[in-house]
C-alpha cells in the first residue's frame, strides 16, 4: 500500500476498507468513479488488502486490445466465495460477461449495473468539446464522480460512461450541451465505442532518467526551462506533483506538464554509442 499523509487519500483508504469488509460479509460493493490518481492508490490498497481476483477497476468501457486504458474507473470488490472461480485477466475487458460465464450471475447483474455507456449526439449546429459535455452534465447538479471517461467521437457527438442509476436521469434531462440540442441514447452492455484517444509517438535520447532530462525531451524545452517547470510544481509523475529535478523516471509511467500536455513514458530502450538513453514515449492528443 502506498504511504501518504494526504488527507483525501487517507479518506479514500477508509472508504475502501469499509467496502472490503462489506464484500467479506458476502455483498459485492463498489466505489464511485475515481480520478486517475485515486485509481493508483486504490489499486495499491487492494494489492495488500484483497485476495487476488477479488478487487478490480472497471470503467464501463470494455478494454479492447491495444487501446489506452480509461482514466476514471470504479473499484469493485467481490465476495470471498468468488475467489478462484474466474481469472483476474478476464475481469479487465468485460467483467459482467466473465462473471456470468463463471456462474456468478448475481454478481454479474450487480457489476453490469455499475457503469453504462451513453451516446450523446448533437444536432450538428455547432462543434462540441469535452469541456462542453462535462460542463453540461455537471450543470444538471451532478457530482463529477457519477461520470467516468468522456470519449469525444467527432465534432458533434461523444460517448460517456456513468453510474448505472444515472442513466434514466441523463437520458431525460441532458437535452442541451453548450448551446446545441442533443439526444442521449443508451448503448448495450459490452459496447466498445468506435473511437480511441489519439497518441503521438515520441522517440528521443536523454542523458539520464532524471525528471528534468525527460521533461526537456518530451516538451522540447531547454534543460533550464524544464528545471524551472519542475521546481514550479508544473510537473506530475503518476499524478503526483514532483518538484525535485533529480527524481528518477521509471517506465512505464504517466508524466504531465501543466500547459504542455500529458505523456506516457513507455521505456528506455537501450543506449546510443555515446551513452545516451533511448526514450520511447507517447503524447496524448
Amino acid at each position: 500500500m502506498k504511504f501518504t499523509n494526504d488527507s483525501d487519500i487517507l479518506s479514500l483508504y477508509a472508504r475502501l476498507e469499509d467496502l472490503a469488509r462489506l464484500a467479506e460479509r458476502g455483498e459485492p460493493s463498489a466505489t464511485a468513479f475515481l480520478t486517475p490518481r485515486e485509481c493508483l492508490y486504490a489499486a495499491s490498497f487492494c494489492e495488500v488488502r484483497m485476495r487476488e481476483g477479488l478487487a478490480f477497476l472497471w470503467s464501463g468501457f470494455p478494454l479492447a486490445e491495444g487501446r489506452i486504458p480509461p482514466e476514471r474507473q470504479r473499484m469493485i470488490f467481490l465476495p470471498d466465495y468468488a475467489a478462484g472461480l474466474i481469472q483476474p485477466e478476464a475481469l479487465l475487458s468485460n467483467p459482467a460477461a466473465a462473471l456470468c460465464e463463471a456462474g456468478l450471475t448475481d454478481i454479474s447483474d450487480f457489476v453490469s449495473g455499475l457503469a453504462r455507456v451513453l451516446l450523446v449526439k448533437g444536432s450538428r449546429f455547432r462543434h462540441l468539446s469535452h469541456r462542453d459535455y462535462l460542463g453540461s452534465v455537471l450543470g444538471l447538479g451532478l457530482e463529477r464522480d457519477v461520470l467516468g471517461d468522456i470519449m469525444v467521437a467527432d465534432e458533434y457527438s461523444a460517448y460517456l460512461a456513468c453510474k448505472g442509476e444515472m442513466v434514466d436521469f441523463l437520458v431525460s434531462n441532458l437535452t442541451h450541451v453548450a448551446s446545441d440540442t442533443v439526444h442521449v441514447t443508451r448503448m448495450p452492455a459490452g459496447f466498445i465505442p468506435p473511437v480511441e484517444r489519439k497518441r503521438q509517438a515520441i522517440r528521443d535520447t536523454v542523458a539520464s532518467a532524471r525528471l528534468d532530462c525527460v521533461v526537456a525531451a518530451l516538451t522540447n524545452f531547454s534543460r533550464e526551462k524544464a528545471q524551472v517547470a519542475v521546481r514550479s510544481g508544473l510537473v506530475e509523475l503518476n499524478y503526483e506533483t514532483v518538484e525535485a529535478c533529480d527524481a528518477t523516471v521509471k517506465p512505464p509511467c504517466i508524466l504531465s506538464v501543466r500547459g504542455y500536455g500529458k505523456f506516457s513514458v513507455l521505456s528506455f530502450d537501450g543506449e546510443t554509442k555515446k551513452g545516451r538513453m533511448r526514450l520511447v514515449a507517447e503524447k496524448y492528443l
